[in-house]
C-alpha cells in the first residue's frame, strides 16, 4: 500500500481534504453514542484507530461522562497535528501505530479506516485484542450507480484513498470473518 498520501508531511490527503472530514464528526459521534446507549455500555477507556483530526473523540469527550478517557492513534503527521489542537484532560492523541502497542481499552472505534488499508482483513484481526467491544463505520461505496458508472469509485479512490469498496453485505461478511 502506498501510505505516503497519509504519512508524508503536507501530503496528498491533506491537500485533497484540508479539514480531514471534521464536518462529518458530530453525526458520527451521535451514532456512536446511540450504539453505546442501545447496548447499555458504559466504557471507561475508548480508543480510536485512525482518528484523523480527532474531532469524533472530541465530540464524544464533550458528551460523555467525565470519567471516560479517550485515546486517538493516527499515523498521519498532518492529521495528528490537527488532532493535537483538540488534546485536553482525558483526551490524548498519539502519532503511533496502535497495533504496535501493548494497550487495552473497553471500546475500539474504527471509523472509516480499514478501506484504506491494503491488508484490511489482517489489520482487523490484529485489532481484535485491543478492546472488548468494537464499533465500525464502513463507507458503502458500491451501489448500482458505481457499478454502471466507474467514475464514482475512481473518484473515491483518488480523493480519499479508498483501496477497497463495500456493500452492506460484504462489509458485514468481512467483520464476521
Amino acid at each position: 500500500m502506498n501510505t505516503s498520501i497519509y504519512t508524508e508531511k503536507e501530503g496528498e490527503y491533506l491537500q485533497n481534504n484540508p479539514g480531514w472530514h471534521i464536518e462529518d464528526s458530530p453525526w458520527k459521534a451521535k451514532q456512536i453514542l446511540k450504539i453505546l446507549n442501545k447496548n447499555k455500555l458504559q466504557p471507561q477507556r475508548i480508543v480510536e484507530i485512525g482518528c484523523g483530526a480527532g474531532e469524533i473523540l472530541n465530540q464524544l469527550h464533550q458528551k460523555m461522562d467525565n470519567k471516560v478517557n479517550f485515546s486517538g492513534y493516527e499515523i498521519s503527521p498532518d492529521a495528528f497535528a490537527l488532532a493535537m489542537s483538540r488534546s485536553k484532560e482525558r483526551l490524548n492523541f498519539f502519532n503511533e501505530d496502535l497495533i504496535e502497542k501493548d494497550v487495552f481499552f473497553d471500546v475500539l472505534l474504527m471509523i472509516d479506516v480499514f478501506e484504506h488499508v491494503e491488508d484490511y482483513i489482517g489489520f482487523i484481526k490484529k485489532c481484535k485484542n485491543v478492546a472488548i467491544y468494537k464499533i465500525f463505520h464502513i463507507p458503502l461505496d458500491i451501489s448500482v450507480l458505481s457499478v454502471f458508472r466507474v467514475t464514482p469509485i475512481t473518484n473515491v479512490r483518488q480523493s480519499v484513498g479508498h483501496l477497497h469498496y463495500f456493500t452492506k453485505e460484504t462489509a458485514l461478511g468481512t467483520l464476521k470473518d
